[in-house]
């Protein structure tokens, strides 16, 4: 139970159809509330600090969420945001009160069938790259946190951060590509801004805020027009990720340099030997 997700009230049967009721929420989802134009900076910050902390509160409860995108937050008749669909939800190690509400192993609580069939779970284009590797030891609370910035990302640029031709293409930009950087869809976008949502979208667990805590404290930071934590990631980090992703073009490089030594030498022998 929080203000700001929406309530399961009952789960049962009736002859023999399985039946939960929830609040009903009157309004439009963020998906519909960005499908003009994107969201001013201060407004869309707003949003997602008030999400991030609902789902701070989930993930000390032991539950990630696994499917956040615009379209399952529904905005309610005061203008507040509650998460909505826990269709693909996951119970976890919960973590401590207090704690850093970093990744717990999932066998630490108790999966859901869902996660047992070694399929992708969730939306391509807000999925986190462990969860479109199906690595599902590594989906955790830093999992929801990259969704958190997958959504702020879309509110701030109007589009998600990747986007393919297909689910699977999508999936395959999630784990390989990096995100356009916000600045270039909108200028209008503060730095810190920026820094905040792309370091939500690294594709290292370790690299994302820690839990949703976290990115809630920073992005009230922002909004409160104090220093953020969080640093730009630098041209070397983005250049030797991309190398990583992309090993065919060190291989290549180097077989190239190998040719040209060896021609190099094959052409002083052959002047050596005239």
């Amino acid at each position: 139970q929080h203000p700001n997700i929406v309530a399961i009230h009952e789960v049962g049967q009736h002859d023999g159809q399985h039946y939960f009721s929830m609040d009903y929420v009157e309004g439009k989802s963020l998906a519909e509330l960005v499908r003009e134009d994107p969201l001013p900076a201060a407004k869309a910050a707003a949003l997602v600090k008030t999400i991030a902390e609902a789902i701070h509160y989930a993930h000390q409860r032991g539950t990630l969420h696994r499917d956040l995108k615009p379209s399952n937050v529904l905005m309610d008749a005061s203008g507040q945001p509650r998460i909505t669909d826990f269709g693909l939800a996951k119970r976890f190690g919960v973590p401590p009160l207090g704690g850093s509400g970093g990744r717990i192993p999932a066998e630490a609580g108790t999966p859901s069938e869902l996660t047992q069939t070694g399929a992708v779970m969730g939306s391509p284009s807000y999925m986190s790259p462990e969860q479109a590797a199906a690595k599902h030891d590594l989906v955790g609370p830093t999992s929801d946190v990259y969704s958190i910035g997958a959504m702020l990302y879309h509110l701030l640029t109007g589009r998600a951060p990747f986007v393919g031709e297909t689910p699977a293409a999508t999936l395959r930009k999630a784990m390989d590509d990096e995100p356009v950087a916000l600045r270039k869809l909108n200028p209008k976008i503060p730095p810190d801004l920026e820094t905040i949502c792309l370091k939500c979208l690294e594709k290292g667990t370790d690299r994302r805020y820690h839990s949703a805590r976290e990115l809630a404290e920073e992005l009230a930071r922002f909004l409160n027009h104090e220093p953020i934590l969080a640093r730009p990631a630098s041209r070397v980090r983005k250049t030797w990720h991309w190398l990583q992703n992309h090993p065919w073009v060190v291989t290549g490089a180097g077989t190239l340099v190998c040719l040209a030594l060896i021609s190099v030498t094959f052409a002083i022998w052959q002047q050596s030997k005239a």
